[in-house]
């Protein structure tokens, strides 16, 4: 079975929430591929925020809101902001 889902990898230094947001609704729509989750990792000794995507209906890409938070929206994730974790609510 074919694997449907693209990882993406974006820097620990990721300047706030609104930046990730923005590079997530952007890579949604260049892939066409729909945001899955968001989980803090270390890649070759590097902080970076794992995004995993996966194949959708291309209507449903984008519009994508990303807070801070442990409860809620569509799922729950982590991600490094200006290096330090923080956990998100992803929401559409």
């Amino acid at each position: 079975m074919p694997d449907d889902t693209t990882t993406l990898f974006y820097a620990g230094e990721m300047a706030s929430l609104a930046a990730l947001q923005t590079t997530c609704n952007t890579d949604e729509m260049n892939i066409e591929r729909n945001l899955q989750s968001l989980d803090t990792v270390l890649n070759s000794g590097q902080k970076v925020t794992e995004a995993v995507y996966k194949a959708t209906d291309p209507d449903k890409l984008g519009g994508l809101t990303i807070t801070e938070g442990t409860s809620g929206g569509a799922f729950t994730g982590k991600a490094f902001i200006l290096t330090q974790p923080k956990n998100v609510v992803v929401s559409r």
